[in-house]
């Protein structure tokens, strides 16, 4: 997210910056298309470097496959204790 804003941000105001000295109408109406533009491109940009060639994100099917896992191990481990007794709320103390 932070380089989405750094692409836009960054080229917006070199845009601004090179277009004040010819015309002001022309930076103030082209800046944010190339900002916008910019942004997009560094989200494509993104998208593309953390696909394989199939499509498929590289690390987080491993990422999600372990977590997945310990999260069942986890749930095993809670289901073969005993469950804490209940206490009835009439002996419960409000300080």
């Amino acid at each position: 997210m932070f380089v989405l804003l750094a692409a836009g941000i960054g080229t917006g105001l070199v845009t601004a910056a090179l277009l004040i000295p010819v015309s002001l109408l022309a930076a103030l109406i082209i800046t944010p298309l190339v900002a916008s533009t910019s942004a997009l491109l560094a989200c494509f940009l993104i998208a593309w470097r953390n696909t394989r060639e199939d499509g498929r994100p590289q690390a987080l099917d491993h990422q999600t496959d372990a977590m997945v896992a310990a999260l069942r191990g986890v749930a095993g481990q809670a289901a073969a204790t005993s469950p804490a007794p209940k206490v009835p709320a009439r002996r419960q103390k409000v300080a």
